[in-house]
């Protein structure tokens, strides 16, 4: 293999483990906006711990999905995409080391039809991207419900565009270097064990109050039930 040529094979590999990395952390953004709003939703009295907190995050991640999704298939000129991966496949397609140049081939083939298919959720998340979150439509404030409407995105929309992307790469992976891609990031679910560990402390300070004051009466963990026999509890009547 010539220096030129291995060169551009090194870079081709890059980019590859690039955009594994961006599908890998889009797909945990999106895990954890959902888990921390289904988290939030099922007991109201950790949202109402950091109410502020957990809503910007939830926004914040969900964000971050919806812009990584746009980057992967951004049709500027000279941006780093999947397509842009096709493209320099296509180029070196008789130096991939685990497939032929036919292979190669087909395998780009096909991933150009599975990126046409992406059609309608792409064309959501652009209009998302240019209108709310890379820039201010001034519709936002002159006709918000119908902004919303023009740019809404579902997670089955952004759920298909990291499939299909993923999918793509993996085939990508599989025919270059032999080796499966994980679209996985090592302890995304760990945002549970912190809400957990919030559910603990809330539970504490409520068994403190407790102990001093008598029962709580606002709103409490689901890992913290009432107690009966509080200071506050009403003493049986004997002779009931």
């Amino acid at each position: 293999m010539s220096e030129n040529l291995q060169m551009t094979t090194d870079l081709f590999g890059k980019t590859l483990s690039r955009l594994t990395e961006m599908v890998e952390r889009g797909v945990a953004h999106i895990k954890i906006g959902r888990g921390l709003g289904k988290m939030i939703n099922e007991d109201p009295a950790i949202a109402h711990v950091a109410p502020a907190f957990w809503g910007m995050s939830m926004t914040a991640h969900l964000d971050a999905a919806q812009l990584i999704a746009f980057k992967l298939f951004d049709t500027r000129k000279g941006t780093m995409t999947v397509e842009y991966l096709l493209n320099r496949a296509e180029e070196l397609k008789s130096s991939f080391g685990n497939a032929t140049a036919g292979q190669v081939e087909e395998i780009i083939k096909i991933a150009h039809t599975q990126v046409a298919s992406l059609h309608d959720p792409l064309k959501k998340i652009r209009a998302k991207r240019n209108r709310v979150l890379a820039h201010v439509d001034r519709s936002i404030v002159s006709s918000p419900e119908k902004l919303a409407k023009q740019v809404e995105l579902t997670f089955s929309d952004l759920n298909i565009v990291f499939g299909f992307g993923g999918q793509i790469l993996n085939e990508v992976s599989l025919a270059f270097r032999g080796a499966s891609q994980v679209f996985e990031l090592l302890g995304a679910d760990d945002y549970e064990m912190a809400v957990s560990l919030i559910a603990d402390a809330k539970c504490a300070q409520i068994r403190s109050y407790e102990a001093e004051f008598g029962r709580w009466d606002h709103l409490r963990p689901k890992k913290c039930p009432k107690q009966e026999g509080t200071p506050s509890d009403p003493e049986p009547d004997p002779d009931f």
